[in-house]
């Protein structure tokens, strides 16, 4: 009996044995497989970490070359416009350069015509002045005056066209250009003779400088009664020059800027 247990036991522990012996290799057969298993999943997913990163940096390559294309584009452009602007600018220094040398050349011009034109009045006023004194000297001799004038005693005078007016200063003006001035009147057959011409006909008599201190445009003081009844009154506040009239046949203060025909004498 003791023997057959042993057997059993020894069967048992045999059995035991080879149970083991297979549960062994069956746990170090699993481990096998898991671990090719895990070793395949890794290298996968370190190829797919290698794709990832290998698109990441073509994306990015392509991008950054993308930009690279911009930059390069928008350099190109500002570069072009650059030296279109340096071209603009220098045409407009080349304009400026060519309007100021024009503008020496025209101030030139300028300065000699203004320097003949000063030289030709000087003229105007000299032979003026010889015509005028050749006429008194003419007139005194009995010969006439010069063509355009009126003699009358010793004197000649010159009478403004029909229908043009002027005022007093400008009236006065006229007379000095032709080597004249303003009538000064010292008789009654004076007057008579320079107010018969025109309806009214200014003279060379003002008050401009001190009121009611009346003198003619050579500087000499009024003498004689020449006046219409009541003048000068000064009735306006301005009436500082005066005129004759036809019909009065005597003298009236009235404002210098009235336009009236005028006398001069030689």
């Amino acid at each position: 009996m003791s023997v057959a247990l042993n057997c059993k036991s020894l069967e048992a522990g045999e059995d035991s044995v080879n149970l083991m012996a297979y549960d062994g290799r069956s746990k170090y057969g699993c481990r096998s497989q898991m671990s090719v298993w895990i070793g395949a999943a890794g290298v996968c997913l370190g190829l797919l970490l290698l794709i990832l990163i290998l698109g990441v940096v073509a994306h990015n390559s392509g991008a950054i070359s993308h930009w690279d294309v911009k930059c390069e584009n928008l350099i190109y452009s500002l570069t072009v416009d650059r030296d279109n602007l340096r071209n603009e600018l220098d045409q407009l220094k080349i304009q400026s350069s060519n309007l100021t040398r024009d503008m020496e050349v025209l101030q030139s011009q300028y300065n000699t015509m203004a320097a003949s034109r000063d030289k030709l009045q000087e003229e105007v006023i000299r032979l003026n002045e010889t015509l005028r004194t050749r006429s008194k000297d003419s007139n005194r001799t009995g010969q006439p005056c010069i063509q355009g004038w009126k003699t009358f005693g010793n004197k000649c005078y010159y009478f403004s066209p029909s229908g043009v007016t002027k005022t007093w200063e400008a009236s006065r003006k006229d007379c000095k250009e032709r080597g004249a001035d303003l009538v000064i009147i010292t008789t009654q057959e004076e007057l008579l003779f320079v107010s018969k011409m025109y309806a009214v006909t200014w003279i060379g008599l003002t008050d401009r400088e001190q009121e009611n201190t009346w003198k003619w445009v050579d500087g000499t003081d009024l003498v004689g009664e020449f006046w219409q009844a009541g003048e000068p009154n000064n009735s306006d506040g301005d009436e500082d020059c005066a005129e004759v009239s036809r019909s009065a046949k005597k003298f009236n203060d009235v404002p210098c800027s009235r336009r009236f025909s005028w006398a001069c004498e030689a």
